[in-house]
């Protein structure tokens, strides 16, 4: 895909099928998205997203973005300052689309987050500043709750593994998808459904009758919300079983991930189509700008 970063990553060497610009050509589409990354794994996150932002026929202008007040260690601040734009420098700034992922934190109050008043302030940012946000995991649960009052409430333990989800209400997101199909999960919490139905603006496009809703968006279109994880690459399930256990912690094998559910053998990659689709249906759909936006 034409991509042009508004800082080159550390990565860009080893995205050889990626097609990196030094320039937009304005007389063809082209959209500008940001993306405010929380994950501890930087990198395997901008690989992530931007393996299924590829798209033959639309340019983006790619921005990543951290928060000034995010407490990191010296080297990732000197990550996030040579390769990312922080939030108090694009503060005037507007983009088509936004993308706000998740982040380990779902054990912790969301008032006992250091950065929770700059991310409070992001959020409003983005409704004023973005045609559309995507919300993945974690601040999914706290987008719901931050727009709409939306509550979550602990898991037992961690939702972990693919999960067979179903179409609920089809809408621009869902275009082509297949009746049921398969998304990744890897949190702590959900967030509580029957709130859901009492919020006109809201509609539940997707759902597992395991892991619950999936897909939340706005009827505008203004905000998406995926409490799963559809970007993940094939491995990236299995890196953070094999974290877990390093840290010692009672973890589930993911379920329906590893062939024969063996975690010795290779996982199987049962929802690469529907992430590119999804990903590509959000940002033909809803963050291209159209004639009636």
């Amino acid at each position: 895909m034409p991509i042009l970063l508004k800082k080159d990553l550390n990565i860009t060497q080893s995205l050889e099928d990626v097609n990196f610009i030094t320039h937009l050509d304005k007389s063809k589409p082209y959209v500008k998205v940001g993306i405010l990354n929380l994950m501890p794994t930087l990198e395997d996150t901008e690989r992530d997203l931007i393996k299924v932002l590829d798209t033959k026929f639309l340019q983006i202008e790619l921005d990543f973005i951290y928060l000034d007040t995010k407490k990191t260690s010296k080297d990732k601040l000197a990550y996030y300052q040579k390769y990312y734009t922080s939030f108090s420098t694009i503060k005037n700034e507007k983009y088509d689309g936004m993308i706000i992922t998740g982040a380990p934190l779902e054990h912790l109050s969301y008032k006992d987050i250091d950065y929770i008043s700059e991310l409070k302030e992001f959020f409003k940012y983005t409704k004023d500043h973005v045609r559309s946000s995507l919300f993945l995991c974690w601040a999914s649960e706290f987008g719901l709750q931050y727009f709409y009052g939306v509550n979550r409430y602990n898991l037992e333990e961690k939702l972990s593994g693919l999960y067979e989800h179903y179409i609920v209400r089809e809408t621009d997101l869902v275009k082509g998808f297949d009746d049921y199909f398969y998304i990744p999960q890897s949190r702590y919490c959900s967030i509580i459904e029957s709130e859901l139905g009492d919020i006109d603006d809201l509609i539940l496009t997707s759902k597992s009758n395991i892991s619950g809703p999936f897909i939340i968006e706005a009827k505008d279109k203004s905000k998406v919300f995926l409490t799963g994880h559809a970007e993940y690459a094939l491995y990236t399930l299995d890196n953070e079983y094999k974290r877990d256990l390093k840290k010692g912690l009672n973890i589930s094998i993911p379920c329906n991930y590893y062939k024969d559910n063996n975690p010795t053998k290779e996982p199987i990659y049962r929802w690469h189509a529907t992430s590119i689709l999804l990903y590509h249906n959000w940002l033909y759909n809803y963050v291209y700008p159209t004639d009636e936006a």
